[in-house]
């Protein structure tokens, strides 16, 4: 018999350490090119003190892995306890549990032809019938690992018989059917489990050995069916059982079941839900029953804990054993171990992985610094690490500094840690602890506003081989942007992307902070676009951090317009800067071919139509493939007929007068007809800066991401631009807009073959995304005129509802 870890051991090991991710709400900033919740460099190379630019909204466990190596220092991080993949490993750890869909196929799949193997005929049902082959599975993948390696060597026994090898099979199901897979009846998972009838024991005439393997199976039955009781008693019988096969395992997989029966709450999902409310609004008499109750099952774990740690024979499971009394002291006790983890990590010369104390703290904070009702501001006093994580963190929501009112919120919440961090820094650095004062500097250098002599000077004397160079770098950055000191602040930003500090720290959101603040001090449209761009050096794994193994050609470092830059040329220039942009050759032609394209649509949609002209000779120049369009453009004479054509084009192709955050497909290609809409820009802002809402191919509305504000160049024609916003502002969405357009256009040429397709655009465009007030009865007017005008079109025929 194998003498793996067995199927219940990981499941139970599943269901006592959940995970504890911190999701990323609606609210925060979408940024293609910035991590803002976590860092994208690989997490071993974290881990070693490569920590790039630490933002104050990370995750906790990368402010603590930030926090222990700036506290440590480059020399002291490499004599400390640090093991190599242990950062990964509590993050892995602390995903949840989901399984790869694919790997669970080819488990499940391995299952079912070993129960073939076993038993020469395929299990019911049959594979084409199989719900569980492309689905999630509910138990634990390593549970059909065990039965299949377990199977596989019953088989090969030479006193399996097909009966014993039948029964065996269908207990295991019965095991399966416990735990949530029942390829014969699916329920949802959430719903009341159905009564399980437990398998029955073998009869005695049975070998011995049969019928000790199948205890195996009725004990794992039994937990998984939530009776943990006879689990618990099951499983105490294997350890007692002199030579039995899993004799080894059972006193420890009856820890288990006693630990699992401690946290378990019966009924459904909502019936836990209002026994924990229940609990919540229980009177102090009751919580002192509950507790007393608690720390008795606690101390009977213990005892058995004990009991195990003595043993040498199960030398492998006393780490395993201890972590279970560790989750239940969290459970019971849960602000009082997270001062005892808390302690021991406050001395970042302990090892946070021993144990798996950084996961426990991770999860213990997230439970506690999470609940206002907990007492946040006594759990900051713990220690020395959770006051700096809880300070750093209460100034995470990053701030777009040219949103006032949602930047002085964001100051108000901070201004009390802003104070806190100050005093901490100056504190340690005159009481002369080097260690803590350079954590505090480097909390200082995440989030305060304000930039002084002396803090200054600290932070210009931060050594390049310091773990938190690069985030002081670029707070300095900031600072010198935010303090009028332009040419500082450019000077700084230079030396570092021209550095090795960044380049050798294999962060693209690193570089791409840095860039954000060089752009944001350019003196030029000519030195603005040497910044304009943004880039992804090398994909990243989304569930490791880790470098992707295969690399796409195609998305790496193609540089693409963030935030900023898409604000910059949005609400930042005018049509005739747009057309300068577009000549510089210092971007790409792609780049260049759709900023002049821009030029065009706003030159054209405020009637400059001599410089729509001349921004279509630079569109025919940048985008070949669009040349007969502008040539056609070009050769037209009357500027309704010009301004026409655009219209037609802009449709079909997807032109815009915005710089969306959605990018039309290089080389430029008309859009499906029958797909078609009018969703090419929303609402345009009507001054410079003001944030706006862009509308996809999805027709979902969407937040530019948030970006520091946009640079202000010489040379921008800034009256021209003032006045092009403001008639730009006017106008409708691109629904209402082209609305309008087409029923001027029937009013006025109405033979022209391409208005039934232009009306059915409208009419179907007014089914959602960015509408304005009036686009019920656009919709209503475009589908009367399509059906009154034009009622034999096949685009008529397409169009049976108006919206």
């Amino acid at each position: 018999m194998s003498r793996t870890l067995p199927a219940i051991a990981i499941a139970a090991l599943l269901l006592f350490t959940g995970g504890h991710a911190v999701a990323s709400g609606c609210e925060d900033p979408v940024d293609s090119f910035v991590n803002r919740n976590r860092t994208d460099i690989a997490l071993g190379r974290y881990q070693g003190g490569h920590l790039g630019v630490v933002l104050p909204s990370y995750v906790r466990s990368n402010l603590f892995t930030a926090w222990r190596a700036v506290m440590l220092g480059a020399p002291g991080l490499q004599t400390a306890p640090n093991p190599p993949g242990a950062l990964a490993l509590v993050e892995e750890r602390r995903g949840g549990g989901w399984q790869d869909q694919a790997q669970g196929r080819e488990i499940y799949a391995a299952w079912r032809t070993a129960v073939h193997g076993a038993l020469k005929r395929e299990m019911d049902p049959a594979p084409a019938a199989d719900p569980l082959i492309d689905s999630y599975l509910n138990c634990p993948t390593a549970s059909y690992v065990f039965a299949t390696r377990t199977l596989g060597e019953l088989t090969a026994r030479a006193d399996a018989t097909p009966a014993r090898l039948a029964t065996w099979v269908s207990t295991q199901r019965e095991v399966f059917k416990a735990c949530g897979d029942d390829p014969l009846d699916r329920r949802d998972y959430f719903q009341r489990p159905r009564v399980l009838v437990q398998p029955a024991p073998l009869a005695a005439t049975e070998p011995l050995y049969w019928r000790q393997v199948q205890e195996y199976q009725l004990a794992s039955a039994a937990f998984y069916s939530e009776d943990y009781a006879r689990s618990t008693a099951l499983f105490d019988r294997i350890g007692a059982t002199e030579g039995h096969p899993l004799r080894a395992w059972g006193d420890y997989l009856a820890l288990r079941s006693q630990g699992r029966a401690a946290l378990y709450v019966p009924g459904t999902p909502d019936e836990r839900w209002q026994a924990r409310v229940a609990q919540a609004k229980e009177s102090p008499d009751a919580k002192a029953a509950r507790q007393a109750r608690q720390q008795q099952t606690l101390a009977d774990v213990e005892a058995r804990i004990a009991r195990i740690v003595t043993n040498p024979a199960l030398a492998a499971r006393h780490g395993d054993s201890r972590a279970i009394g560790r989750i239940l002291q969290a459970k019971f006790t849960p602000v009082e171990r997270f001062a005892q983890v808390s302690q021991l990590l406050d001395d970042a010369r302990n090892d946070p992985y021993r144990d798996d104390r950084l996961g426990d703290w991770l999860a213990l904070a997230d439970r506690l610094l999470d609940q206002p009702a907990t007492g946040q501001p006594e759990l900051r006093t713990v220690s020395g690490l959770v006051d700096w994580v809880f300070t750093v963190q209460q100034c995470s929501p990053y701030s777009p500094e040219d949103n006032r009112e949602f930047a002085a919120k964001v100051a108000a919440a901070c201004a009390p840690s802003r104070a806190h961090v100050q005093g901490r820094w100056q504190h340690y650095a005159k009481d002369g602890n080097a260690a803590q004062a350079r954590a505090w500097l480097f909390a200082a250098a995440m989030i305060n506003d304000r930039l002084t002599p002396e803090l200054e000077k600290a932070m210009l004397q931060v050594a390049p081989s310091a773990p938190e160079y690069l985030t002081v770098r670029y707070a300095l950055a900031r600072h010198y942007r935010l303090n009028d000191k332009a040419d500082q602040a450019r000077a700084l930003s230079e030396a570092e992307l021209n550095g090795a500090a960044l380049s050798s720290t294999a962060s693209d959101s690193a570089r791409n902070l840095f860039l954000q603040e060089r752009f944001a001090v350019a003196t030029s449209v000519s030195d603005a676009a040497r910044y304009l761009l943004r880039s992804r050096g090398y994909q990243i794994d989304a569930d490791t951090g880790e470098p992707a193994a295969v690399q796409d050609p195609d998305t790496v470092a193609r540089g693409r317009l963030a935030a900023d830059g898409k604000r910059w040329l949005n609400t930042g220039l005018a049509a005739s800067d747009l057309l300068t942009l577009a000549a510089d050759r210092q971007l790409p032609a792609d780049e260049r071919g759709r900023i002049a394209l821009t030029a065009l649509m706003r030159f054209d949609m405020t009637g400059q139509y001599e410089a729509a002209v001349k921004a279509a000779q630079q569109v025919e120049v940048d985008a070949p493939e669009l040349a007969p369009v502008m040539r056609q453009y070009r050769a037209l004479t009357a500027n309704p007929e010009r301004h026409h054509w655009l219209m037609l084009n802009a449709v079909e192709y997807g032109f815009s007068p915005m710089r969306n955050t959605w990018a039309m497909a290089v080389p430029y290609v008309p859009r499906e007809v029958d797909e078609t809409r009018a969703d090419m820009w929303c609402k345009m802002p009507s001054t410079a800066g003001q944030e706006y809402q862009e509308n996809g191919w999805v027709m979902q509305t969407v937040w530019l991401e948030q970006a520091p504000p946009m640079p202000q160049v010489a040379g921008v024609d800034g009256a021209r631009r003032k006045a092009e916003l403001a008639q730009l502002g006017a106008l409708k969405t691109a629904t209402g807009y082209l609305g309008e357009h087409v029923l001027q256009r029937v009013a006025s040429k109405p033979n022209d073959a391409d208005l039934p397709w232009l009306l059915h655009v409208v009419v179907r465009s007014t089914r959602g995304g960015c509408l304005d007030d009036d686009a019920q009865a656009l919709s209503k007017q475009a589908f009367t005129v399509l059906h009154k005008r034009y009622g034999n079109s096949a685009w008529a025929k397409k169009t049976p509802y108006f919206y």
